[in-house]
């Protein structure tokens, strides 16, 4: 029995090695190809049903018809707008904000973006920038068509009133007679001409009184100052104050005022209806009318918002201080100081205005205990936007009222509206820069400090905030911007 050849046993083992390689190799290879398209299948199911939730954006026809690529910043037409807009000036604004005093405040914002912020939150004394308070609080509690009115109230008998005739105040703040205004370093405008009461009664033939003309100023408590109020500021600056108020409580051709301002408006009237052929036969006085007389003559007063413009363009304290009063007349039937800054508080606790850095003492921000915070005037400013009866009300730049010789040769000039401040060692201003037909940029500024009224230290801070704002334009708009 022959034995097998060696060569061809090793050669049929290799053989069959490598058909068992080739095999494994097969199997191998047919599991992952198998595992890769099952999971390729699964991710395609998966892909596919979030493709089939999502609207498509565009269709590639669409998408060709676009003038602006896909990853472009031209599709936030909003965000590249404001961003291409705002970067000088906030460059400008944090410029100004790193030379403001320590004890200072400065916010502004423009659509609904606050471009720079500098101790928002301090408690600083604002100065007549209380009077932005007050306008707010009365246009939403009195309403901007609210009147004043103010009375004669009498008996009559033909062409005369038999007994005193009793002139009654409604606390109308801009009671004037037509010589009057021309005698302001601010000429009080949109007042009520004191002279239509004598226009009335003559109207009626009536040609005497047999009594006396009697001021009554019961609408309003006595006082006629806020206590802590200093000496120098009581009856040159405000007051004293009453419900019944003319030429703000001066007697024409008196340089004095009567303590009390129904007698002076008593008195004036008295010489007016002397003057001018109407018989008074006794002296005026004051008292609170009987409830039975009739009304013989009425005057009211332009409308509230008018009344708000005066007030603010002027930085009037007369009628900063009477609005307050009213406020508590109408809300609780005490016509007083601290009745008026509750109804104040409580509405800006009902606007979401925080009190915590706040305090009221007065309205005309003479006192020195007021305090206010840019963040509070801010929110005050907001709630106006730059053109209710506040924006519009507001002194202009270079024109009108406490700006009409501040701020003429800056880019704001004619723009700017805004409310001042002034008070020694407080220096403010509030309000607004239109710069398209229905926006307007708003800011609130207040500097505190020993220099702080002084015009070295507080001009070139005006100067330069009305000059970034007054130069900051509205293009290029998001609809300028977006993909045509």
């Amino acid at each position: 029995m022959n034995q097998p050849d060696d060569s061809n046993s090793i050669q049929r083992a290799r053989k069959k090695v490598k058909v068992g390689s080739a095999r494994v190799v097969s199997s191998l290879l047919a599991s992952v190809t198998l595992v890769g398209a099952v999971s390729l299948g699964v991710s395609w199911k998966l892909v596919d049903g979030v493709a089939q939730s999502v609207t498509p954006i565009a269709s590639s026809t669409e998408l060709k018809s676009l003038s602006a690529p896909i990853i472009n910043a031209r599709r936030n037409p909003q965000t590249l707008s404001q961003d291409v807009r705002f970067r000088t000036l906030r460059s400008q604004l944090t410029a100004l904000g790193n030379r403001l005093p320590t004890d200072s405040c400065l916010i502004v914002d423009i659509e609904g973006q606050r471009i720079i912020s500098v101790n928002a939150d301090a408690s600083l004394l604002p100065a007549s920038n209380m009077k932005l308070v007050v306008a707010m609080v009365a246009l939403d509690v009195l309403t901007p068509e609210f009147v004043f009115s103010t009375s004669l109230v009498g008996k009559v008998n033909g062409n005369a009133i038999e007994g005193d005739a009793y002139l009654i105040g409604g606390g109308d703040p801009l009671l004037v007679t037509g010589n009057y205004p021309v005698t302001e370093p601010y000429p009080t405008f949109n007042f009520t001409r004191f002279e239509n009461l004598f226009d009335a009664l003559r109207s009626q033939g009536i040609t005497q009184i047999r009594g006396s003309i009697v001021g009554d100023e019961s609408r309003y408590d006595a006082e006629r100052f806020s206590p802590s109020l200093g000496l120098g500021i009581k009856g040159t600056e405000v007051g004293p104050l009453g419900a019944l108020m003319v030429n703000d409580g001066v007697i024409t051709g008196n340089p004095i005022k009567p303590d009390n301002p129904a007698l002076g408006a008593a008195t004036e009237f008295t010489n007016t209806l002397q003057n001018n052929g109407i018989s008074v036969t006794g002296t005026p006085k004051v008292g609170t009318a009987p409830q039975d007389l009739s009304v013989i003559a009425k005057i009211n007063s332009l409308p509230l918002s008018d009344i708000v413009a005066e007030m603010l363009t002027n930085s009037d304290n007369n009628t900063a201080e009477l609005l307050v009063k009213e406020l508590g007349f109408a809300t609780t039937g005490v016509g007083s100081r601290e009745a008026g800054l509750e109804v104040m508080k409580a509405k800006l606790v009902e606007w979401g205005i925080p009190l915590d850095a706040l305090t009221f003492v007065d309205g005309s921000g003479l006192d020195r205990g007021n305090r206010l915070s840019c963040s509070s005037l801010s929110a005050l400013l907001a709630k106006d936007g730059g053109f209710g009866p506040t924006g519009l009300g507001l002194a202009i730049a270079g024109q009108t009222g406490t700006l009409r010789d501040v701020l003429g040769d800056s880019l704001g000039a004619g723009k700017l509206r805004g409310k001042t401040g002034t008070l020694t060692g407080a220096k403010s201003l509030s309000g607004f820069v239109p710069y398209a037909a229905d926006q307007a940029s708003s800011f609130s500024l207040i500097i505190n400090g020993a220099n702080a009224s002084n015009q070295t230290t507080y001009r070139p801070i005006w100067n330069a905030l009305s000059d970034a704002l007054g130069g900051f334009s509205g293009s290029p708009s998001a609809s300028e911007l977006a993909p045509k």
